[in-house]
């Protein structure tokens, strides 16, 4: 008697678990949250940026006037600035609520605010 490697039931188990993670997938991504990101220099707001429109838009501050902010496809970064380290660079694209991004010696701060709450990442003890 020969047995089968992969049989019926197995395959159905597959196909749920895919559509079980496509459909996840695709909640978790869209959102009907209204995202705006503030833009900070100084302590001091100096722009808004609606990213809930997908709007594009380039922003460019900074104590010596030379760090850009690019916000694209409901998403905004630190695209160059001039500061020696480029933590701000490195720090990617913020798209959720809560999320930031500073740039210190140029004394800029990015800030995603939402309508809903923060959402908690992790708890340390």
């Amino acid at each position: 008697m020969e047995r089968k490697l992969i049989t019926k039931n197995d395959i159905l188990l597959i196909v749920a678990i895919v559509l079980i993670i496509v459909i996840s997938f695709v909640f978790k991504n869209i959102s009907n949250e209204n995202l705006t990101a503030e833009i900070y220099f100084d302590g001091k707001i100096t722009d808004t940026v609606n990213l809930s429109a997908k709007e594009e838009k380039k922003i460019v501050t900074g104590e010596n006037g030379k760090t850009i902010i690019e916000a694209k496809d409901g998403k905004i970064y630190f695209s160059s600035s001039c500061c020696k380290d480029k933590v701000c660079v490195r720090s990617g694209e913020l798209e959720k609520n809560g999320d930031f991004a500073s740039c210190l010696p140029e004394k800029v701060i990015v800030k995603v605010i939402g309508e809903k709450k923060e959402q908690i990442d992790a708890i340390v003890y």
